[in-house]
């Protein structure tokens, strides 16, 4: 099809919930960064303004009142070319929330707030002071173009033709997924013989990543341009430009990334000034390495009750020994003179808390997801502190990731050796990933075939650690789904 938009500018932003003007400056700087390139229309990623997951913030009457100023506001910092990006806001029945649409009571007893409501993305255009609200799913035309617009991230090509297919979802990372989007789009380009653009942006909110990658793919399939994974940046593809090969990162890679990001941004929107990592676990390397990665070693420290600091001396960070005995022995006096492992590691754990906050630092977990899953964790134990980044990792991902980061840190990880429980790691796969009932494992058809009383034995657990779970911190998700981690598994293994 020809176009006169041969120039397409991505802005790749890490927008930040309710935080506005934060926003709406990155926002800026990527257009006029797309703008001295030539770019003939710009697209920013879906909800770039309002920030990803604000949906505690879109029921308020503020923040519509605030959607609204800053859309406007942007596009008074517009120049000539139009841009293109989407926001959340709140339906009411079959109402949409606009401005002064409520009246002045208390949004908890406000008639209208007691509605049913519903969030949803809605796309906008910008042009120069000027803000056209577009139908989600539909078609507009600028400069002569017909453009499809899309916030949903599904494999759906539109009924008409159209030159460009924009696709802006705002769906989280997970491993994998780079991978698939490409050649989702790579496919949607070839068969409706458009330009499809996707736009994503990066960041993370609590335990969701969102990864970014943003691309652009010519009407054959080729990939004319990707945004990097994981970082800011705003760039343009000429259209008329033959495609360079661009070869995707590996998995490892991206995961290491993922996490990274993961655990820099809750240490900044949580006003942390570091990380603290309990140095005797296992995962402990790991877990001390990408915290290096993403905070840098000055902003990384250890604790240790067992006085032996090789690890932190290997990786050059600090690291606090604590001395448990007279607190142990007045706990195991309390306990009238019963010596308590469990209780132990409680103390341990209050012990290091107390120390990361008194610090302003973010005290990591690091248990991996077999031992969330099986419950093999002291409550309140092991399982204490402010975010767990290994939380969604099987033994055979943290051991790929080891081989991965030893190439630049072999001084710390040193000879590696397979890891163990991995038919464990399956069955809890099977069991609370991918929904299969217990009984389906013990089937001699199935292409997986376990013994019988391993299967029982780790349905009993799961049963057994479901409320143990939900006193876990944040867990950063890099697989899918992504819910599996937290919610109770009782329901789908009663067979």
């Amino acid at each position: 099809m020809s176009t006169s938009i041969t120039k397409i500018g991505i802005i790749q932003n890490a927008p930040l919930p309710g935080d506005f003007s934060v926003n709406l400056r990155a926002i800026v700087q990527g257009y006029r960064e797309c703008l001295d390139h030539g770019a003939d229309i710009v697209i920013a990623p879906a909800a770039a303004l309002c920030g990803v997951e604000p949906h505690n913030l879109v029921t308020r009457r503020s923040y519509i009142n605030q959607t609204k100023a800053a859309l406007e506001s942007l596009s008074r910092e517009l120049g000539s070319a139009p841009l293109l990006l989407a926001a959340y806001t709140l339906t009411i029945g079959d109402d949409e929330l606009y401005i002064g649409m409520v009246g002045d009571g208390d949004e908890d007893t406000d008639p209208w707030m007691q509605r049913d409501r519903s969030i949803q993305l809605v796309p906008y255009l910008l042009e120069k002071d000027s803000v056209t609200e577009l139908e989600n799913c539909g078609g507009v035309s600028i400069s002569g173009c017909k453009l499809y617009v899309d916030t949903n991230d599904e494999e759906l090509l539109p009924a008409d033709d159209y030159d460009i297919i924009v696709r802006m979802p705002c769906t989280p990372w997970y491993a994998g997924s780079a991978k698939a989007d490409e050649e989702v789009r790579s496919w949607e380009a070839t068969m409706s013989g458009s330009t499809v653009v996707c736009c994503r942006a990066v960041g993370s909110v609590g335990g969701n990543i969102y990864g970014g990658g943003s691309g652009i793919y010519s009407s054959t399939g080729e990939t004319l341009q990707r945004l990097p994974f994981f970082e800011s940046a705003a760039k343009v593809a000429d259209l008329t430009r033959p495609a360079v090969a661009r070869k995707l990162p590996q998995e490892e890679e991206l995961i290491c990334s993922a996490l990274e990001r993961g655990i820099r941004d809750n240490v900044r929107n949580n006003g942390f000034t570091g990380v603290c990592i309990p140095m005797a676990h296992e995962n402990a390397a790991l877990l001390a390495v990408l915290c290096i990665e993403a905070l840098g070693i000055s902003n990384v420290s250890g604790i240790s009750f067992d006085a032996d600091n090789k690890l932190a001396e290997t990786l050059g960070i600090s690291c606090f020994t604590a001395v448990l005995d007279d607190v142990q022995k007045a706990a195991t006096a309390a306990l009238g003179g019963e010596e308590s492992s469990a209780l132990q590691k409680r103390l341990q754990t209050a012990i290091s808390m107390t120390h990361a906050e008194s610090r302003g630092m973010m005290l990591c977990s690091p248990l991996s997801r077999r031992q969330i899953m099986l419950g093999d964790f002291c409550m309140y134990g092991e399982s204490g502190g402010h975010l767990a980044p290994l939380g969604n990792l099987y033994d055979v991902d943290i051991y790929l990731l080891s081989v991965y980061l030893k190439e630049k840190y072999s001084h710390v990880f040193g000879a590696l050796a397979e890891p163990p429980h991995g038919t464990t790691n399956r069955i809890i796969h099977e069991l609370a990933d991918r929904n299969t009932p217990p009984s389906a494992l013990l089937n001699a058809e199935n292409n997986y075939l376990f013994k019988e009383n391993d299967v029982r034995l780790i349905q009993r657990k799961l049963l057994a650690a479901a409320l143990k779970r939900t006193q876990l911190p944040i867990i950063l998700h890099v697989d899918n789904p992504i819910e599996q981690l937290s919610f109770p598994v009782t329901h789908r293994l009663n067979d």
